[in-house]
């Protein structure tokens, strides 16, 4: 062939490898088009998840809280059948296979792990623009409210909660090639009323058990749900969901949250110093403890701190954020004075502050609006009718709680769901059932203290109700010797960290070891969940030996000779039957113990 053909073929070729090249390049562009508008479609959530990392519920003192991006410690946690199998991020959690179920007590963080959860994804998200390959691995993080599935499945409550965020959200598609979207459902325990909370539970596990009506082929997402210890079987329906406790604060994570609150390696020195002196360095292992004290020293409020211990801290710290609100309460109380008739209902009103705010957290805690609440309350107990004196009566109210910090302003996002679009809520859930503990406090007894604790929707009550009145060292000793129910609410109080020493701790172990013998055979499925309390027990100590202390506690009952036989050979059956249930079940299906 002549040089001049060979030139010819090699133009033939180069022309084809040029068009094919072309075609490739367009394709890519196009592929890579359809991912960025796939992206620009999704990016005003991530806007508002990302702008959101600069907020925090809390509004205290002297100013806005640290944004919680700023101050977050990264969590672990534990297996709940094989928590001696170590600990594990939950970052891994979040970007691995399977559902997950979050298990932590009142203040263990759960709610801030998911604020968090959105932060980091909306970020990675937004550096990425459209581009997989920046994006790395991970998916899309979405969170709801567990009350928003009570009328509705997944894939419609979603819809509905960001339909002003980011309008046509279809999560019964995959967010992207190769991609899911994480679904972080919180609060499985603040739907209060025990049927609504069944169908939530219900919804849960279809939605892990299949799409759902709405979706075909293999899920598009995996599910994240995070709530405080269920009573009885309730959790039992999550059988598709790998169960784990969020481990408390170590020594070091507390150092760390102070590092990055506090300016200054010698403020942060001194604010552990002071936890300390306030015999508080064991509460805070607690997260919600912890962002209270670190408030209170935040604000300079350490000296009015009425003694020492946790009691003591949250009780100075309410009164604080009372005191904060003074200045607005005096306004309000001045506009009335200048009012005809309004002198008597000014003076009422500077007196009755704190039950004002009382009957507002105890309307919010019950899903009421607390503005309507403390209005209708001050319309029976103010002298004279306060809207005859005052026409904006109900706007003063408000006023008046938002001063305290203890309450907010909805944010557009929140204004969606059923009732009153403007109504308040409460800055932090923890802080709200401390104020709604004050009538079991103040009316204190121990039959009403247990039926609190063994009622799903009260119980933070009764822990609240605890830590603000003056119980013997012995309390929870001599209310597990009480039955069953005694038993299984010393349990409780122990799982939510309250303070006891080691011969107590043992004595409620003992109890809960007892009673969950005398029933043994209901790790069965099949048992009925009512015929008596010993699974109940059983989820408590499995709850329990989460912590390694406890486990260590639970072996040396099982060879303590002074034990009663059934006792030992209880404690025995407890580590055999968790060691057995954990090799025979799917993931989460011990979850009720």
């Amino acid at each position: 062939m002549s040089l001049d053909s060979w030139n010819q073929v090699a133009g033939v070729v180069s022309g084809v490898l040029a068009l094919v090249g072309g075609v490739a390049a367009v394709r890519r562009h196009q592929r890579g088009r359809a991912e960025r508008g796939w992206w620009t479609a999704l990016r005003p959530l991530w806007q508002h998840q990302h702008a959101e990392r600069m907020l925090h519920p809390h509004r205290f003192g002297r100013g806005p809280v640290r944004p919680l991006a700023q101050v977050y410690v990264p969590r672990r946690a534990v297996p709940r059948l094989d928590p001696a199998g170590g600990e594990v991020d939950v970052a891994r959690l979040l970007t691995g296979t399977g559902h997950v179920l979050l298990l932590g007590e009142l203040g263990s963080g759960k709610s801030a792990l998911v604020r968090q959860a959105c932060t980091d994804s909306a970020r990675r998200w937004l550096a990425g623009r459209g581009r997989l390959r920046r994006t790395g691995a991970g998916p899309v993080v979405l969170s709801l409210p567990a009350a928003a599935l009570v009328d509705q499945a997944l894939p419609a409550a979603l819809r509905a909660a960001y339909r002003e965020v980011c309008p046509g959200l279809d999560v019964t598609r995959p967010p992207a090639r190769g991609r899911v979207w994480l679904v972080c459902v919180d609060g499985v325990d603040a739907v209060t009323d025990p049927d609504d909370r069944g169908r939530v539970l219900n919804r849960l596990a279809d939605a892990a058990r299949t799409g759902g009506p709405e979706t075909t082929g293999p899920r598009p997402w995996r599910v994240l749900v995070t709530t405080r210890q269920l009573a009885g079987t309730e959790l039992a329906v999550l059988r598709d969901y790998q169960a784990h406790h969020l481990v408390p604060f170590t020594d070091a994570d507390v150092a760390l949250l102070a590092s990055r609150w506090f300016p200054t390696g010698g403020t942060a020195a001194a604010f552990l110093r002071w936890l300390r002196d306030q015999r508080i360095d064991e509460p805070v292992r607690n997260p919600l403890t912890a962002t209270i004290a670190a408030l209170v020293w935040d604000n300079e409020w350490a000296g009015s701190i009425p003694g020492t211990g946790p009691a003591a801290l949250l009780e100075g710290f309410v009164a604080a954020l009372l005191a904060g609100g003074r200045a607005t309460l005096e306004a309000v109380a001045g506009r009335l004075r200048a009012t005809p008739g309004g002198e008597p209902l000014a003076a009422w009103l500077t007196t009755h502050q704190p039950e004002l705010v009382e009957v507002a957290a105890i309307a919010a805690r019950d899903g009421h609006d607390p503005v309507d609440a403390a209005v209708a309350w001050s319309a029976r107990h103010a002298p004279g009718p306060p809207a005859g004196i005052e026409p904006d009566w109900a706007g003063q109210v408000r006023a008046v709680l938002l001063a305290t910090g203890l309450f907010r302003e909805p944010r557009a996002d929140e204004r969606s769901g059923s009732g009153d679009p403007a109504a308040l809520l409460p800055a932090g859930a923890g802080l709200l059932d401390y104020l709604a503990a004050g009538p079991l406090a103040d009316d204190w007894r121990e039959d009403r203290w247990i039926a609190a604790m063994t009622t799903t929707g009260d119980r933070g009550l009764g822990l609240y109700a605890l830590t603000r009145v003056a119980t013997a060292p012995d309390f929870l000793q001599r209310m597990a010797a009480q039955g069953p129910a005694g038993a299984v609410s010393a349990g409780y109080a122990l799982a939510a960290g309250q303070p006891v020493a080691d011969a107590v701790r043992a004595e409620v172990l003992a109890a809960l070891l007892t009673h969950w013998s005398a029933h043994p055979t209901t790790t069965d499925p099949g048992t009925d969940p009512d015929a008596d309390p010993a699974r109940e027990c059983l989820s408590l100590l499995i709850t329990l030996a989460a912590v390694r202390s406890t486990r260590e506690l639970l072996r040396r009952i099982g060879t303590d000779p002074q034990r009663p036989r059934v006792v030992r050979e209880a404690a025995a059956l407890f580590f055999a039957v968790r060691q057995q249930t954990a090799g025979r079940v799917r993931p989460g299906a011990d979850v009720a113990g």
